[in-house]
């Protein structure tokens, strides 16, 4: 079988990937994703919210609303692996909650949220992205749903 992408092609996609997603999350730079995703992407993310614009712009909304409850919010990314026209990474993000986010009104608690991303590229750009993201844990962290006793 003959690979389409070479072992210099992933590596420059990991890195302009990598840069895109923290400039958007950590610095609030949205426009850095319009690099690395077609503005017709189809978002197939747990963490789409109700009323959210489709494609690009939804997700743009989505970390703006990250930001907006979490002004401190940090973003990094562990793990990137391409194969094809595949890549997929795991994530971690934290912060304060110091501004209403997902609906409730900030709680003043440090949160920290994991998850995993998979993105189809087609010509080095996001055309599909998946993401699942521990979003018990983080309404557990925001005092959203108890925590479980402990035995």
């Amino acid at each position: 079988m003959e690979r389409r992408d070479s072992m210099p092609e992933r590596e420059a996609t990991k890195a302009k990937m990598s840069a895109a997603f923290l400039d958007a999350f950590n610095n609030g730079n949205l426009a850095a994703l319009d690099e690395i995703c077609a503005p017709d992407m189809l978002d197939h993310s747990t963490a789409a919210t109700p009323g959210q614009p489709a494609g690009l712009q939804g997700f743009k909304q989505r970390i703006a609303g990250h930001r907006t409850g979490m002004p401190d919010l940090r973003f990094t990314l562990e793990n990137i692996i391409i194969e094809g026209d595949l890549a997929a990474f795991q994530w971690t993000m934290g912060g304060t909650n110091t501004g209403p986010y997902l609906g409730r009104p900030a709680s003043g608690n440090a949160v920290t949220m994991v998850g995993m991303n998979m993105e189809r590229l087609v010509d080095g750009k996001i055309v599909e992205h998946w993401s699942y993201p521990d979003k018990l844990a983080l309404m557990q962290q925001l005092g959203a749903i108890p925590m479980p006793a402990t035995a």
